[in-house]
């Protein structure tokens, strides 16, 4: 009975385990394509507090996408229980959502779509 449990029970988190890399491997996608709309021309920089915003900005893609990376390759590497990395990947996850509701409040002030006014 209990071997039963145990098997269901690593099915469960190999699933687990496979939505979260596929998830992270969509974000990984998704940091080159916020870079790219970084390094647009329209997105330029025209104050010196801007200027740092999309500095900050970038070096968080670039520290979301080198522990990306980690993550991914340790999950698929292990057979081990992946529970540690499953949490990590979530906070991961976490910190891409933060990092990408940046990115949209800077392109909205970049491209003039917030009044003048403010």
């Amino acid at each position: 009975m209990t071997t039963t449990a145990q098997h269901a029970a690593s099915r469960v988190e190999e699933n687990d385990k496979n939505a979260i890399v596929v998830r992270l491997q969509r974000n990984q996608k998704d940091l080159v394509q916020l870079r790219t709309k970084l390094n647009s021309y329209r997105c330029e920089p025209k104050t010196y507090s801007l200027y740092e915003r999309i500095e900050s900005l970038r070096s968080k893609m670039d520290s979301l996408s080198h522990s990306n990376s980690e993550i991914i390759l340790s999950l698929k590497g292990k057979r081990k229980t992946v529970s540690n990395q499953l949490d990590r990947a979530k906070r991961h996850l976490t910190e891409f959502r933060r990092l990408n509701e940046g990115v949209e409040e800077y392109l909205t002030i970049c491209t003039g779509q917030q009044s003048p006014f403010f």
